[in-house]
């Protein structure tokens, strides 16, 4: 059987993409009977379609396999809102851990520092620090770089 990609079949079910297999039988189940989705219950015929539809391909693993990497590859990459791509993403967070790495090496120097009753850090430790630091930035890479 084919799929329509138009069609959100887990949006349909009313369930979330990482549902398990018993969860989508229950979600079908609930809609076709318990809601009235079933045609001979009152329901709408073409809803009814639908729903048999998107049960058929997600209660079959291959087809919801087949299904999801069609859905992936159409959809947006950051969730359909404007923005930055994921590797800008990755990026910026990799920046963001190196200079929280950073901080927390310069703190742990001042309260060292201040734990010994020294006012200023002597050149010595400067350099200790730089050194550190610079090991740091050059072990925790970019995502992006290998």
């Amino acid at each position: 059987m084919r799929f329509r990609t138009e069609i959100d079949y887990y949006e349909l079910l009313q369930v979330h993409p990482r549902a398990s297999q018993e969860m989508i039988k229950k979600a079908y189940r609930t809609l076709m009977g318990e809601m009235r989705g079933h045609p001979d219950l009152g329901g709408d015929v073409e809803r009814a379609k639908l729903i048999n539809e998107a049960y058929t391909v997600l209660g079959d693993v291959d087809l919801r396999r087949a299904y999801d990497r069609t859905r992936a590859g159409r959809a947006p990459a950051s969730g359909g809102f404007p923005g930055p791509a994921d590797g800008e993403l990755e990026r910026l967070a990799g920046w963001a851990r190196k200079v929280a790495l950073s901080v927390a090496v310069v703190v742990a120097a001042l309260a060292l520092a201040r734990v010994l009753r020294s006012p200023a850090l002597d050149l010595a430790d400067l350099l200790a620090m730089i050194v550190l630091l610079m090991r740091i930035w050059s072990q925790v890479s970019l995502p992006g770089r290998a």
